[in-house]
């Protein structure tokens, strides 16, 4: 999505592949119901054949680039020095992190973040939600899709979980792709070995309602310079900003602001606070001009969807 204010452009880090999202909507893949939507997916064996190494470095950030020759990527200059590489993806406090891989078949490959979280079926990841749908009913990501916690150079310690079901905020897709609601949810089938998520790598809390002001933990796979999707990042210590005055613009609670520069790629990385629980995720930023991160609000909406992801048998 691209809005502009005041003459500028504000770029979405995702929205990108719109059109692809919307020609690859309503496909035999996908069935759409009140809680979301069905993909056909794939079997565990058959998802890890097709994300290979090559596969994965192809995949395109979900983002919107900015359309001014030589602008550099949101907050790098002052925030980006923050967001540091996590030595050890596979200690507990970071593999319930991972990448969200979407395929669109001619295509290519798309991309964001995601994060594994504690549910009855033990089987959800956050993300967010313009990964997943363009901000309307029938713009619905159909092609294949999977999750790989603590990826690294090609190096997936727990396996690969093919996603079964999508959904976001319902407010998301009403509001055409408000951003005060751009959070999403897949539920993902049984890894290589037959583990569910959860038994493989556990999961983040879920909080919300809670007062803006928080300390966030920042985690995330950046692909775009200086980054390169390969490996696992953290600001460890993003502090609350506030919020940005464009949010005023769309119904809900304001977006938040945090400390850390993100880049393409990013879209969807988990908010932790407290170091366990999940309070945000990575919504986009300002490729313009020098940029914190920006995430929308865990309210009442974020509450409801993920009741309905930790429903899905």
């Amino acid at each position: 999505m691209n809005v502009a204010f005041g003459g500028g452009r504000r770029a979405l880090v995702g929205a990108v592949l719109a059109a692809l999202l919307v020609l690859m909507a309503g496909g035999a893949a996908q069935e759409a119901f009140a809680g979301g939507v069905w993909l056909k997916g794939s079997s565990a064996k058959e998802a890890a054949s097709f994300w290979t190494s090559g596969r994965v470095r192809s995949a395109v950030p979900l983002e919107l680039r900015s359309d001014r020759a030589g602008t550099s990527a949101p907050g790098v200059d002052d925030f980006g020095a923050d967001f540091e590489q996590v030595v050890d993806p596979t200690a507990p406090e970071f593999r319930i992190h991972g990448v969200v891989l979407l395929a669109a078949g001619i295509f290519g490959y798309g991309r964001c973040s995601g994060t594994a979280v504690r549910s009855a079926n033990e089987s959800v990841v956050i993300t967010a939600a313009h990964c997943l749908n363009d901000g309307g009913d029938r713009r619905w990501f159909s092609g294949e899709a999977a999750f790989v916690p603590a990826y690294r150079y090609g190096q997936r310690p727990f396996g690969v979980f093919p996603a079964r079901w999508i959904d976001t905020t319902k407010q998301w897709r009403a509001d055409r792709g408000n951003p005060n609601f751009d959070v999403g949810a897949l539920g993902v089938g049984r890894n290589e070995a037959g583990k569910s998520l959860t038994e493989a790598v556990g999961g983040a809390r879920v909080a919300w309602g809670l007062k803006p002001k928080q300390d966030f933990s920042v985690h995330g796979y950046p692909a775009e310079e200086p980054f390169d999707g390969e490996t696992q990042r953290i600001c460890g210590a993003a502090g609350y900003l506030g919020h940005d005055p464009h949010s005023l613009a769309y119904s809900g609670p304001l977006n938040l602001a945090a400390s850390c520069g993100v880049t393409g790629g990013a879209s969807g990385g988990g908010w932790l606070i407290h170091g366990d629980t999940l309070n945000g995720v990575t919504s986009y930023g300002y490729f313009d001009q020098r940029s914190p991160d920006y995430g929308p609000y865990f309210g009442r909406e974020v509450a409801r969807l993920y009741g309905r992801a930790a429903r899905v048998k």
